[in-house]
């Protein structure tokens, strides 16, 4: 995929709409999980992120995964990726060092994962936004 004057344009006969559905990966090789959602395939202006490793061989539910991120991202900031380097969006982490955002799989089964998130998410000026309960119910692509 790439942009072009505006317009994002990809190879291999993927509709628009069905561009959301191309960003939910698990990568087996590297026991990570991608979800990512927007507000709009072509144009969007907000979005979020959600990362985490997880092991589908793990067969006990609910699972927290030890390292987990998310992100919430105003497009209209710049940039029509995520970025590490966003110091304006909201992110929280969850892993050994930083425990302000929480993510729970609830289940897996055929490609299809569930959970739920919750915490703090913090932004690079120190401002901070709650976040009561999340849920998500995604099937993931295979890469």
């Amino acid at each position: 995929m790439q942009l072009q004057k505006g317009q994002l344009y990809q190879r291999g006969g993927i509709s628009p709409a069905e561009l959301t559905l191309s960003a939910n990966c698990y990568y087996k090789n590297r026991n990570y999980v991608e979800i990512v959602r927007q507000d709009a395939a072509i144009q969007p202006s907000l979005g979020i992120a959600i990362g985490f490793e997880f092991d589908e061989e793990n067969g006990e539910y609910p699972y927290s995964p030890s390292e987990a991120v998310l992100q919430i991202k105003d497009f209209s900031w710049g940039g029509v990726e995520f970025s590490a380097l966003d110091t304006l969006n909201y992110t929280g982490v969850s892993n050994s060092v930083s425990d302000d955002f929480s993510l729970e799989i609830l289940s897996w089964e055929n490609d299809t994962i569930i959970g739920v998130f919750s915490g703090l998410l913090l932004n690079g000026a120190g401002d901070q936004a709650p976040i009561d309960s999340g849920y998500f119910k995604v099937e993931l692509k295979r890469r």
